[in-house]
């Protein structure tokens, strides 16, 4: 199986910073053509791009593998680079559920893209946060010592990645091109920690949960990072299904899902993904999201994706 992400068409470097942008580390092997399956017999299924293919693979595949065994059907994952991408497979009614970003479930929604389906519980939360991040051995403590920096974005409908640092340039009455010295998007939140980690950027907004579930399983990568502002509380990332699912389908992934917690393998999966269920919640959990971005004017705005991308070599 494959999660998210499509290979770039082509590549970027930077000699004198020694980065790479290229988006073709997926694994072709992995690639399911589903023309030759019966539709009947298949979930289409994408996973938004918030950390890398590889370690979104990693994350998932005990989780898809649970699902099969209960549904009776095959997982097919279709991939994308970027959020919006998901977003648009969803509204034309090729895939039956995503697991997506908040930022991109309130830009889908406001499109008719898809309907909210469930949301992941962490410790009896269902909230999480902006991180934003800096090199250990910096000089930066606040998010204005990062005027005149190298900064890197995650994803153009990252709320955490994107539309969050927005809003704090606003607070300060100003925007990524006059308040940085180079903006990019790494499209993942892992990417961008690693970015900073090796010094290539000097600072990045990205999901708390992606950055405690890096400080659990690979805690070397972020021993030298520090968080040096944390934002308010955003409604979880949520699940979604297509606004077209077969009704037999959505109850019963529901019933797999929210059950998960009631059996051992489930149990332990889902500790793997640091939650601990998967519960239905109020839209309204998104509120926060929306007020954040009419404020900022983000939907208006049509040039976010001309950032350069950037990748580790």
């Amino acid at each position: 199986m494959l999660i998210i992400l499509s290979g770039c068409r082509d590549s970027w470097v930077d000699n004198n910073k020694e980065i790479w942008i290229n988006f073709n580390d997926t694994n072709d092997d992995f690639t399911i053509n589903d023309s030759a399956v019966d539709s009947a017999s298949i979930i289409r299924v994408a996973v938004a791009s918030m950390t890398s293919p590889a370690e979104t693979m990693n994350k998932y595949h005990q989780l898809f593998s649970y699902m099969e065994g209960r549904l009776g059907k095959k997982i097919v994952l279709l991939q994308r680079k970027t959020y919006k991408e998901v977003n648009d497979l969803l509204k034309a009614d090729l895939l039956d559920m995503a697991f997506i970003c908040s930022g991109a479930y309130v830009a889908g929604v406001s499109d008719s893209a898809f309907n909210l389906f469930l949301m992941p519980e962490r410790d009896n939360l269902r909230h999480y946060h902006a991180n934003i991040i800096v090199k250990k051995d910096s000089p930066y403590h606040s998010f204005i010592d990062l005027k005149g920096k190298r900064f890197v974005f995650s994803d153009s409908l990252s709320n955490t990645g994107m539309f969050y640092p927005l809003k704090r340039l606003h607070d300060f009455n100003t925007d990524a091109e006059s308040f940085f010295s180079e903006t990019y998007l790494s499209n993942a939140h892992d990417n961008s920690i690693e970015l900073v980690n090796r010094g290539i950027v000097d600072g990045a907004s990205v999901n708390s949960l992606i950055f405690d579930y890096t400080k659990e399983v690979y805690p070397e990568k972020v021993m030298n990072i520090r968080v040096i502002e944390e934002s308010q509380p955003f409604g979880m990332p949520p699940l979604v299904t297509s606004k077209h699912i077969d009704s037999s389908l959505r109850k019963n992934l529901f019933d797999v899902l929210t059950n998960m917690v009631k059996n051992k393998e489930g149990r332990d999966i889902l500790r793997s993904l640091m939650i601990n269920r998967f519960v239905t919640d109020s839209d309204t959990l998104y509120d926060d999201i929306r007020v954040m971005c009419n404020e900022i004017g983000y939907f208006n705005k049509s040039d976010h994706d001309s950032r350069k991308s950037l990748s580790i070599k």
